[in-house]
């Protein structure tokens, strides 16, 4: 079950975000707005971290890769014990597994987004999207939890692990 607070309903379309400032601003409200962190104090720093990285990668990937972002949410799910984040873009071509730095990488060229998301999150979850491209779904734990290892291996792509 999930729990959508305030700016958590945004979807990208008219007054949704369109780049990852504007849905970094939308995850931030909501996990200020749900006491999970607090302006003004480092109680929850690196969670707020973690979930700004994460949601950054995410929009950006869709709009550098995916062909665009065509739509954007961000929820709490029950008890608090993760953020869910969706981003939809608008082609079918799936992140490259298994999740390790791209060869550009190494050149300065990027490569590390996808690693990192993985990485920093507690299930992945690609589908395909009703209107054509692909759905990520991740669910970055807000209770300290990331997946086995501290990251996600090969095959969590369509399962959710929460």
């Amino acid at each position: 079950m999930l729990h959508h607070a305030g700016a958590s309903d945004s979807r990208t379309g008219p007054g949704g975000p369109r780049n990852a400032m504007q849905a970094r601003d939308l995850v931030r409200a909501l996990l200020e707005s749900s006491g999970i962190v607090r302006p003004g104090s480092s109680a929850g720093d690196s969670l707020l971290t973690d979930a700004l990285l994460v949601t950054s990668e995410l929009v950006t990937n869709a709009v550098r890769h995916g062909g665009g972002l065509l739509a954007f949410d961000a929820a709490l799910c029950a008890g608090g014990t993760g953020l869910r984040i969706a981003v939809t873009d608008a082609t079918s071509a799936r992140p490259p597994d298994p999740a390790s730095p791209a060869p550009g990488a190494i050149t300065g060229q990027g490569g590390f987004g996808w690693p990192l998301i993985r990485r920093l999150t507690r299930s992945v979850t690609i589908t395909p999207a009703a209107q054509g491209g692909k759905r990520i779904e991740v669910v970055v734990p807000l209770d300290g939890g990331a997946g086995p290892d501290g990251a996600n291996g090969p095959g969590t792509e369509g399962t959710a692990r929460v």
